[in-house]
């Protein structure tokens, strides 16, 4: 537990919680997302992939934007 002397260092740490809260929502539905890719029937990996879909499944992978998705 962090132990603040004022409030100055108390906005600061929040802050701080703040943004790494954030950015670990943000990874943990980009996890979220290629797990459920996984997790789609063969078929539709097909269609995707004629779709224009990359074919590799590296979860680690940067991820290509798609012009029918929303940007983040």
């Amino acid at each position: 537990m962090a132990r603040v002397r004022s409030l100055e260092e108390a906005e600061a740490h929040i802050s701080s919680l703040t943004f790494r809260v954030g950015e670990l929502e943000r990874v943990l539905s980009d996890h979220a997302q290629r797990f459920d890719t996984l997790q789609t029937p063969l078929f539709k990996r097909i269609w995707f992939r004629i779709d224009g879909w990359p074919g590799q499944c590296d979860l680690n992978g940067t991820r290509a934007w798609r012009p029918w998705h929303r940007r983040h």
